[in-house]
């Protein structure tokens, strides 16, 4: 069975380029006869706002956007399907995976001037111990990692590094949440930005050592953005309440 989902983060009101996002998902949901699941991303524990959630339905409603699977309003969601409330889920999961990992205690300084985001710090060699709370899990990713994916040749190793996998306030980061959600939903068919490539392909790597077969072989579809007047890609972080959608 053929299944797409709108996956939004409740971290700010959505805005043009969430929404063209969903419509998108929804039109190649047509397209190929999927089943669409709405699946929200709150993880992020610390970003994670009521009236973010109450804005993804009233969006939904006003714009006619379907789906079939999932929660059906703000309290359904809370109730039943907050990834929040899964969080020693998504460690079980991590630790089971066998995926080649290692601690690093680099500050989000230091991760912001390496060229990839990557651990530049020697972490990957230290041997240091994994305690939740105090550093953070990263993935390695081996030198002339090249993932294929929706055509394109993605330089793993170049564009994204050592991601990390868990971090440091000892919450599950988004690539982890996103492969497992995915893997369990049975996901299909998977829309995103073009600005997610990178992202999509750090996700195929994880799937490989999850041995999740329908992410690896999901039909990827990476849309152009929306752009805002002086031509840069759309933040939730930039956007007011009276701006959004």
């Amino acid at each position: 069975m053929a299944l797409t989902r709108y996956a939004p983060t409740p971290s700010g009101f959505l805005h043009a380029g969430n929404i063209a996002n969903m419509e998108r998902t929804a039109e190649v949901a047509r397209k190929v006869g999927a089943t669409i699941a709405l699946r929200i991303d709150d993880a992020d524990a610390s970003r994670y706002r009521r009236e973010y959630v109450d804005d993804i339905f009233r969006v939904l409603a006003e714009r006619g956007l379907p789906w079939t699977v999932g929660p059906r309003d703000a309290d359904d969601f809370e109730q039943h399907y907050s990834q929040r409330a899964k969080t020693e889920y998504y460690r079980a999961e991590l630790l089971a995976s066998g995926l080649a990992v290692y601690a690093c205690e680099c500050s989000r300084a230091a991760q912001r001037t390496a060229p990839t985001g990557g651990c530049q710090g020697g972490c990957r060699d230290a041997g240091l111990a994994w305690l939740p709370g105090e550093n953070a899990l990263r993935a390695i990713v081996p030198l002339g990692t090249t993932i294929a994916i929706a055509g394109h040749a993605v330089a793993l190793d170049a564009e994204m590094g050592d991601f990390v996998l868990w971090r440091r306030d000892d919450l599950p980061a988004y690539q982890w949440v996103s492969v497992v959600e995915d893997r369990d939903l049975g996901t299909t068919h998977i829309v995103r930005g073009a600005d997610l490539l990178a992202s999509s392909a750090a996700q195929v790597f994880l799937a490989r050592g999850l041995g999740a077969i329908n992410v690896i072989d999901a039909e990827y579809v990476h849309h152009d953005l929306v752009l805002d007047d002086d031509g840069r890609k759309l933040s939730k972080s930039t956007l007011s309440s009276k701006e959004r959608s």
